[in-house]
């Protein structure tokens, strides 16, 4: 009787095991598919070329078309007088969702009475897309990358935007694809001898390519909850 006790109970013990205390081994299957490689897109800028200065000034009779070639090391300015910086740039983006804004800034001292600096941002082409900008102030000039890899979907690219279809800066014979034009001026009133020996300190350019998830490109996200 004992012997048929026990039995029972392991009978017992064993069917607990295979209903609550172990897992099953039901039908299972898989497949495997390749994952794929998601590749990062670029954004860089670099100087190209020697900047140049020229004398604009629009009354001078022997004037031409472009002014004429001047060194900052020799040239003093007068009132009346306007002078052109021109700056080479070569400007890479990829990137299907890329935009960003173009912003000048140099550190300048402070400015002799009737001294005023600017900045124009100019295209490959010659087309002036931003003019007479404040330095330190970002200009509306905006670039974008093509969508080479979207099926569906065109940027708006409204005017003044820049469409770069460079993937990485050039490093044999880079030319530029954005041109900044710093413009000095001496207001011709400037009374009596103001300003006589004063000096305008530029520092180093400084231009900023930056990022932004604005404008006609895109939308405020919805708020998830």
């Amino acid at each position: 009787m004992k012997n048929k006790t026990k039995g029972l109970i392991a009978g017992v013990a064993g069917i607990a095991l295979l209903t609550g205390g172990s897992t099953f081994a039901l039908w299972t299957a898989s497949s495997t598919v390749a994952g794929g490689t998601i590749t990062n897109g670029n954004l860089a800028i670099a100087a190209v070329g020697t900047p140049g200065w020229k004398d604009v000034s629009t009354d001078r009779a022997d004037r031409g078309t472009a002014g004429h070639d001047i060194s900052l090391a020799t040239w003093r300015m007068v009132p009346g007088d306007v002078a052109e910086g021109t700056y080479g740039f070569q400007v890479a983006l990829e990137g299907d969702n890329l935009v960003a804004n173009v912003g000048v800034d140099t550190t300048v001292g402070t400015l002799p009475t009737g001294m005023s600096v600017t900045y124009d941002v100019v295209s490959a082409t010659g087309t002036v897309l931003a003019n007479d900008i404040a330095l330190g102030t970002d200009s509306a000039v905006r670039f974008a990358a093509p969508r080479a890899g979207q099926a569906a979907g065109a940027p708006a690219n409204a005017a003044p935007t820049i469409v770069v279809d460079r993937t990485a800066l050039a490093t044999v014979n880079p030319t530029s694809n954005m041109t900044v034009v710093l413009t000095a001026r001496f207001d011709a009133g400037t009374a009596a001898t103001t300003s006589a020996s004063a000096t305008t300190a530029l520092g180093s350019l400084v231009v900023n390519v930056n990022q932004v998830r604005t404008g006609t490109d895109f939308v405020v996200p919805p708020v998830v909850p």
